[in-house]
């Protein structure tokens, strides 16, 4: 009786999995075809399909384009997505709007527990700096996208821009991961869209909506959320929010029978409590992308990446910290040229960079966007924005 149940389980899972289109993965009938195009660019170096991704160009002819990455949706079961994820919506708005349009492969979870699908997308992001000139990008904006499951990464490489390693309880993960040959790039984002997504995995099933628990636990070796509470909220990107947090839209659909519109609710609070810029868009319709929005998801791309240009134009001043310390956009500078040790620290105190000061200052260009502390060997200590 128990193989009979569960034969049956599986029966209908696999059912609702091909009704919604591999919960918005594959099944697209659309294509990007003539736009101009790199594909199966291994991001990671090790020739896996699931480390591959492809970029689509505009048709005008530039030096370099801002990015939209955009992850596919499949509960987290598929390694080789990229070929439909949403191409005929999301990517087509991109490129028609002058956005290099990218979308990767990532491990499923079948092939690794997490973090490793984070690890995955964010040597995405350094790979794409690592090579910019090459595939011509202009890395003062990278936005990130993505539907259902690929919404659930898309939201955590938000709120994780900053973080390496993360305790929560008794468990550490390294978010960031070292996967690739561009380490020493930044993984940040600058801004995110999240359609349908389950983002909140220990409240998964807060609304009339299916089950997706047997998808989520194989990401954490198949222990529930009773069992392994930390582990799921080292999942979650609510876990990771502060106000240096990028912009975040969010999408979601009453009618959505796979992921509970709530799930979007819930992380559109904690959003703004956090103090974080976000905007929701509730519509009425079910699981999948709403072709009709990618206007609104293009005209809110372009508003982050105008606001970040002025804010980087603000920056260009050198500006004074203090007696003999001066910040320019890319350096700290001390004109006693004192060689002393120094601490960098972000916003929740963690080290993000230390050494001694060299006569041509200390480098910030690695930084993401947002508040630091600089702390000297003499004591003194400069809060900084970048």
């Amino acid at each position: 009786m128990k193989r009979l149940l569960l034969f049956f389980m599986s029966f209908l899972g696999l059912n609702l999995y091909a009704q919604y289109g591999g919960f918005g993965g594959f099944g697209n009938s659309g294509n990007l075809d003539s736009y101009t195009s790199k594909k199966d660019i291994n991001y990671v170096g090790d020739g896996k399909t699931c480390h591959a991704m492809d970029v689509y160009y505009p048709k005008e002819s530039k030096d370099s384009y801002p990015v939209i990455i955009h992850i596919y949706g499949s509960a987290w079961t598929s390694n080789s997505g990229k070929g439909g994820a949403n191409l005929e919506s999301v990517g087509k708005a991109a490129v028609d709007a002058g956005y290099i349009y990218v979308t990767p492969n990532h491990r499923s979870n079948s092939d690794a527990q997490w973090p490793g699908q984070i690890n995955d997308i964010k040597a995405v992001v350094r790979y794409l700096r690592g090579n910019a000139q090459e595939l011509k990008v202009d890395t003062s904006f990278i936005a990130i996208s993505g539907f259902s499951s690929g919404g659930h990464l898309a939201t955590m490489m938000g709120t994780s821009r900053n973080v390496k390693e993360y305790t929560v309880g008794s468990t550490t993960m390294d978010i960031e991961g070292n996967l690739g040959n561009f380490t020493e790039f930044s993984s940040s984002v600058d801004a995110v869209c999240d359609w349908s997504g389950p983002v909140i995995l220990d409240k998964v099933n807060c609304g009339n909506a299916m089950d997706l628990n047997n998808f989520i636990k194989p990401l954490f070796g198949n222990c529930s959320v009773s069992q392994c509470p930390d582990k799921y909220a080292l999942a979650t990107a609510v876990t990771y929010i502060d106000p240096t947090d990028p912009p975040y839209m969010i999408v979601h659909g009453s009618s959505d029978a796979i992921v509970a519109q709530c799930q979007s609710e819930m992380l559109y609070d904690a959003l703004k409590k956090g103090g974080v810029e976000c905007e929701y868009i509730p519509t009425g319709s079910d699981h999948g992308v709403n072709a009709d929005k990618c206007p609104d998801m293009i005209s809110f791309f372009n508003k982050a990446r105008e606001k970040k240009a002025a804010a980087a134009t603000l920056n260009d001043e050198v500006k004074v910290l203090g007696i003999g310390v001066y910040k320019s956009e890319n350096k700290i500078i001390l004109t006693n040229n004192e060689r002393i040790s120094y601490v960098l620290l972000d916003i929740t105190g963690k080290i993000v960079g230390q050494g001694i000061v060299e006569d041509e200052g200390i480098s910030i260009e690695y930084l993401p966007y947002g508040v630091y502390v600089l702390r000297l060997e003499n004591g003194l200590i400069y809060k900084f924005f970048k």
